[in-house]
């Protein structure tokens, strides 16, 4: 099975996001957190699911779109490394992939 990794730009996102919803909406808590595990399932199940004409724009990264959120992944060998996570509304920042150390285990 492929496995999936998060920077911790996109896993600290995560964390914000699941945050402020549970502080405000438990609804939108509940949503947030099925749509992270929707993503999860599709793409271990399907990881070219993602589109390449949006998003990074950088060779190797998809896109994939779930719910109101766009996740920022490529695969490698058996690992899907997801390295940014954002509302749609939001701008793409650039992440940092030549780190390594950019990753962690999730």
């Amino acid at each position: 099975m492929i496995s999936i990794r998060l920077s911790r730009k996109a896993a600290d996102y995560v964390r914000r996001e699941s945050t402020y919803f549970r502080e405000r909406s438990p609804s939108a808590a509940k949503a947030f957190v099925q749509s992270m595990k929707r993503a999860r399932t599709l793409l271990q199940d399907f990881p070219h699911a993602g589109n390449t004409m949006h998003g990074l724009q950088i060779a190797g990264f998809r896109t994939l779109v779930v719910g109101e959120y766009l996740l920022d992944y490529r695969l490698r060998d058996a690992v899907i490394e997801i390295v940014a996570i954002r509302h749609g509304r939001m701008q793409i920042a650039m992440p940092e992939i030549d780190d390594p150390d950019t990753l962690a285990d999730k």
